[in-house]
């Protein structure tokens, strides 16, 4: 499974398309690559480079306006507006 989608109530990922788990919401949209995302818990903020198996490739600019990438699954992760 190649894609992604997140809640527009919760604003949380996940990786049916169906229904948010977290909310029950049905408002589900599809995650796009360049998508501004958050990891949950911590105050990394990036964008979507690709997603391949329910894992996000971030690229992530820290405090300090450094650049490097991670991977994060998919419920690490919340949808920025």
């Amino acid at each position: 499974m190649d894609k992604l989608y997140y809640c527009n109530e919760c604003k949380r990922v996940i990786s049916n398309g169906e229904s948010c788990s977290y909310c029950n919401g049905s408002y589900i949209d599809e995650l796009s690559v360049g998508a501004p995302v958050n990891v949950i818990g911590t105050k990394l903020k990036g964008k979507v480079l690709k997603i391949k198996d329910n894992t996000a490739r971030l690229l992530i600019r820290d405090e300090s306006n450094s650049k490097f990438i991670r991977e994060y699954s998919g419920e690490k992760l919340r949808k920025i507006l």
